[in-house]
């Protein structure tokens, strides 16, 4: 199943529409399998659902005006409401509103991130990827996003309808990809949405500013995310609720999933219990990098996110039938991003059986 390309530019406004108008009928279904979601985990009604997503908006204001343009140009394009935007770009908070505590609710999604700087390269390029491991019920409903925005740096990404940032890189060469984690002060609270602070990540011209970005607004609840620019600077950001922690990489090679690994971490974490495997996927996907290190190139990176110790559970993870479908998960894209020479592979699917297609930083789609 190939996946919509999508390029729009110009103002903040223009941006948002014509995203809305060429994906009208996937935001539509997406807007709705959020709504059904919700409703199924935590008897969520619309009316509350759209009441919660308004007061995210100040927030998003506080960062970039121009983004809220976006959002209003993403709505008027897909002809739904503002709210029910902000709401898709403030899922990941909404669904701490929503959903049950741990441990009676399975984990929303999985992921293995990864960079890799030069010293571990064959070419002495820069990488950095993941296994986006999610619900099946948006695998329709993914594209590809190529944004030429005015005064603010070229993106390239893959994200959800209607979601304007998610897991790319953009053209000052900075690349970034999120996995779930979560601890006890983890609860629904107000602040900056997930997918809007990856944005100014991507929106970013420098490291620095990606890092300051972040701990101006730390919160309102945990991700992690691995950052890595094409001069070879790779880190690793596990936010909290509260606080900020950095990892960084050992020979060049750095890898995570669903648990904090920070020395540092002051609170418990809650979430690896609804993901055990996630011990291991991290250090099997550090130690199979290890293998291939001096080596490591578009080939010899596919084989790690290929990998099926643990199946379905693995690296390269695989849906359980036996579960609702709200309730499954399994690897939707599989990602190789080379920030030195700009290039994005990603598939459709878990990269076992599926194969990769690319998009270039400055070629036309």
């Amino acid at each position: 199943m190939n996946i919509p390309v999508i390029s729009v530019s110009g103002n903040p406004y223009d941006l948002g529409f014509q995203h809305g108008r060429q994906a009208k009928e996937a935001i539509q279904k997406n807007v709705l399998f959020y709504m059904n979601f919700w409703e199924y985990f935590g008897g969520a009604k619309r009316d509350q659902i759209l009441k919660d997503a308004q007061k995210f908006i100040p927030y998003i204001e506080k960062l970039d005006p121009e983004i809220l343009e976006e959002l209003k140009g993403v709505a008027k394009g897909s002809g739904l409401q503002f709210e029910e935007i902000v709401a898709l770009n403030a899922r990941y908070e909404l669904s701490y509103a929503y959903m049950p505590p741990i441990p009676t609710w399975t984990a929303p999604g999985g992921c293995t991130v990864y960079a890799l700087a030069p010293e571990a390269t064959r070419n002495q390029h820069t990488f950095v990827g993941m296994n986006w491991d999610y619900k099946p019920g948006v695998e329709s409903l993914c594209l590809i996003l190529r944004i030429n925005q005015k005064k603010k740096p070229d993106i390239i990404m893959h994200t959800e309808a209607g979601i304007i940032s998610q897991k790319g890189f953009n053209s000052a060469g900075i690349g970034v990809v999120p996995s779930y984690i979560r601890c006890e002060n983890d609860s629904f609270r107000l602040g900056l949405p997930t997918w809007i602070k990856f944005r100014g990540i991507l929106n970013s011209e420098s490291l620095p500013d990606c890092i300051k970005m972040l701990m101006t607004f730390e919160g309102p609840n945990s991700v992690n995310m691995v950052i890595a620019h094409r001069d070879g600077e790779v880190i690793d950001v596990e936010c909290t609720p509260d606080d900020v922690f950095f990892l960084y990489p050992k020979s060049g090679i750095l890898t995570h999933a669903n648990h904090f690994q920070s020395p540092n971490l002051r609170v418990k974490d809650t979430g690896k219990g609804a993901l055990p495997d996630t011990v291991i996927r991290s250090h099997r996907a550090f130690r199979l990098f290890q293998e291939k290190r001096g080596n490591l190139e578009w080939d010899t990176i596919k084989d790690v996110l290929k990998d099926h110790f643990g199946y379905p559970n693995s690296i390269c993870r695989h849906r359980d039938e036996r579960l609702n479908p709200y309730e499954q998960w399994e690897t939707l894209t599989s990602m190789i991003i080379d920030l030195t020479e700009g290039k994005m592979l990603y598939s459709t699917g878990p990269p076992c059986s599926h194969s990769y297609e690319s998009v270039v930083m400055g070629e036309a789609s």
